[in-house]
């Protein structure tokens, strides 16, 4: 027994029988709080997770190379789906019961017992899942090393010194690795599946822990507890000690006789310190810059030593080849200029620091739109205006260092806005394609500088920092990211739609919707994505989709006759096991739509609450003379939507332009739109604008499988 800790060595006074002091209730209400904090910040870290997860397996399917592989990421979104409440549940449960105390012996590495352990004697599939924890763990501890050193040594002060019912390896990675394996058992899933759900933690999880381990050490300092001189407690691999910068205060100081927040049974303080109470995980909602990160040394080398990349150089030499006009600085001029500077050569009139400046924000637009354009889903169509791109983004960089240093600039929301809509244009088909070259044509014109302007800048022109140029890079990491998740979203979207406006009146039971909503819309999906609505396997898709409702149509009983049942089933086997979708779900799915369909009895169909209620029909009328009807109103709604882009006819001007949607008063019978900045605000009254789309004369750009339904139909029965 230490003598530190206040109790006596004498077996007199203190015997074996007694055992080991126990706590006093201020330090079980500080395990107890840090207890409840940490599980409360890993269940919401899991929650992110399961959030996301579903957009990370849909890209992973998209991205898959075969069949196999697709097929076991559509399993794996199905098994977390199901089981997300259960893992919850289980996760807390195990990660509790290993937070407390255990007479346990020292700590062995997972790496080391797994080569302790007869391997011979296990399966494969658990040694593989064994390595995998280890390997998540000792990844944690390589980036957390040095928070996770000064959080041991204040573990074990409170466990030697305050008998704490904490367990030292209550706060290691491999305790958190080891009661998700637990939690993942309840899934009952294969193997590979199994695997695929320990990467998306790894990922999504263990790789964001910086934030709980800082509010942790933050926590044990608030509260008074000092360090023990210890090394690397908790889960530590031989060999891996303290860090070798002692720049922590007090982490290896020698215990007070009681920190203050043992002192009194008062209330803990919150992860927040002396900020108050604050939840432990940034949830969701995170900054692009916690998200991403730079390559490292890569905004260094292009910031002291600017060069251009060689897609950038590339374009500016092909714009500089063109015979300059002597008489004026053109653009040509520029592009010879900087693609010159950017490979050593003094430029008359340019100060070595203009030219620095100049090739460094050159530099970081290159890389911008690489970016852009290293996108799989970049239309090929649209490539080359988006090089052209290129050059007009660049002159607004090189007047104004906001473009680099402000995320909110308007130049560069609109270029991220462009890509975005660029990326996910093939789901909306050749039309939409070509009303976004259209678009991006136009809009350049609106921020297009002349190259005159940046012929002399100025002499103190501003250098981008290190810093800036990593938070360019890692912003525009996040923008990438976000253009992913917006070409997941938008299919997801017109694949919801179209079900919806084609099941519109149909009874769907419980037995038919996994041949829907788990079956023809992931099929859809894949089909949207690589191929667009015009193709042959969106047509046949769609077909299909037809055919099933059809044969639920109670009128409709010589469609279920068993050669017609036993072809489209046979059809939609072959259709749905191409793109990769698991057979034992297909076969399952097509066994409740058969027995969907021996259920039904000749009569009228009965209508599907469920689905009459997701959205009502819109009521369109022939607009009159006396003005737009209610029907057009709410057309109308549905049309113009803040930000959505549309080619407006601008009577003024007596010219059709490229304008954003601001709003629509309903009250005040007019829509508002406005250029990409929010300038040149433009003010329409319904009955003007409802003429021009009935002429043409205006356009919508993107619009979804709904509100292109409800125009398409207003157009008719105008017509």
């Amino acid at each position: 027994m230490s003598a530190k800790a206040g109790f006596s060595a004498n077996p007199k006074v203190v015997s074996l029988l007694r055992g080991k002091p126990k706590a006093s209730d201020a330090t079980v209400q500080l395990v107890e709080s840090l207890k409840a904090q940490v599980i409360d910040a890993l269940r919401d870290r899991l929650n992110v997770m399961f959030d996301g997860a579903d957009d990370l397996l849909f890209e992973f399917a998209e991205r898959a190379s075969n069949n196999n592989d697709r097929r076991l990421f559509f399993d794996t979104m199905r098994a977390v789906r199901l089981g997300r409440k259960n893992m919850l549940t289980q996760f807390c449960d195990a990660y509790g019961a290993s937070f407390g105390a255990a007479p346990t012996p020292s700590i062995t590495p997972i790496s080391a017992r797994v080569e302790e352990e007869d391997l011979s004697l296990q399966k494969t599939e658990s040694v593989e899942l064994t390595i995998a924890v280890s390997n998540m763990a000792t990844k944690a501890e390589g980036l957390y090393k040095q928070t996770l050193w000064e959080i041991s040594g204040r573990v074990k002060s409170l466990i030697d010194d305050y008998q704490a019912p904490i367990s030292p390896e209550a706060l290691a990675p491999a305790t958190i690795c080891k009661a998700f394996r637990d939690a993942a058992e309840a899934l009952n899933i294969e193997f590979a599946v199994e695997l695929v759900v320990f990467k998306l933690f790894d990922r999504l999880v263990i790789s964001e822990l910086n934030d709980l381990y800082t509010r942790i050490l933050h926590f044990l300092k608030q509260s008074g507890v000092r360090a023990a001189a210890t090394g690397f407690v908790q889960g530590s691999r031989p060999g891996l000690g303290a860090p070798n910068d002692a720049g922590f205060e007090d982490s290896v100081e020698a215990p007070s006789s009681v920190p203050p927040s043992l002192q009194a049974p008062s209330p803990a303080p919150g992860f927040s310190g002396a900020r108050g109470p604050a939840p432990l995980s940034g949830g969701p909602a995170r900054e692009a810059a916690q998200e991403f990160r730079a390559p490292v040394g890569l905004a260094a080398s292009m910031m002291m030593s600017p060069s251009l990349d060689p897609q950038t150089l590339a374009s500016l030499q092909r714009i500089g080849a063109v015979p300059p006009n002597l008489a004026t600085y053109s653009n040509a001029s520029l592009a010879a200029d900087l693609a010159a500077a950017a490979q050593g050569q003094v430029i008359v009139g340019w100060t070595p620091r203009q030219t620095t400046a100049y090739v460094q924000r050159a530099s970081l637009v290159g890389h911008m739109f690489n970016d852009i354009l290293a996108d799989q889903h970049l239309p090929n169509a649209l490539r080359t205006q988006f090089d052209g791109l290129r050059m007009s983004t660049l002159k607004v960089a090189l007047k104004d260092i906001a473009f680099i240093s402000d995320p909110d600039h308007p130049v560069r929301s609109l270029i991220n806005e462009l890509a975005t809509m660029a990326s996910t244009a093939r789901a909306g088909g050749p039309a939409h394609m070509e009303r976004i070259a259209e678009l991006v044509a136009q809009i350049q014109k609106q921020f297009d500088i002349a190259a005159e302007s940046l012929r002399k800048p100025p002499p103190e022109i501003e250098l981008v920092g290190t810093d800036q140029a990593e938070r360019f890079i890692e912003q525009q990491m996040a923008q990438a990211s976000q253009r992913r998740q917006a070409i997941v979203k938008k299919v997801r979207r017109i694949i919801a739609e179209e079900l919806q406006l084609r099941t519109r009146g149909t009874t769907v039971t419980d037995d038919v919707r996994p041949l829907l909503n788990s079956l023809w819309a992931p099929m859809m999906a894949m089909h949207l994505l690589h191929h667009g609505p015009e193709s042959a396997e969106w047509k046949r898709g769609m077909a299909q989709l037809d055919r099933v409702l059809q044969m639920l149509d109670p009128a409709r009983e010589e469609l279920r006759g068993e050669p017609s049942v036993r072809g489209l089933r046979a059809e939609l086997e072959s259709e749905f096991t191409a793109v990769g979708l698991a057979s034992g779900r297909v076969a399952e799915a097509l066994d409740g739509f058969e027995r969907a369909l021996k259920l039904i009895k000749p009569g009228l169909p009965v209508p599907d609450p469920a689905l009459d209620n997701l959205a009502p029909p819109v009521n369109l009328h022939v607009p009159s003379a006396a003005g737009a009807p209610e029907g057009a109103s709410e057309l109308l709604e549905q049309l113009i939507q803040p930000g959505a882009w549309f080619l407006i006819h601008d009577p003024d001007r007596g010219e059709s332009r490229w304008m954003k949607a601001v709003a629509y008063y309903a009250g005040l019978d007019c829509a508002a739109f406005a250029e990409f900045n929010g300038s040149n605000t433009l003010l329409l009254k319904s009955r003007m604008l409802l003429d021009d789309l009935l002429a043409r004369r205006t356009v919508p750009v993107d619009l979804g499988p709904t509100a292109r339904g409800a125009l398409d139909r207003y157009l008719a029965r105008a017509a």
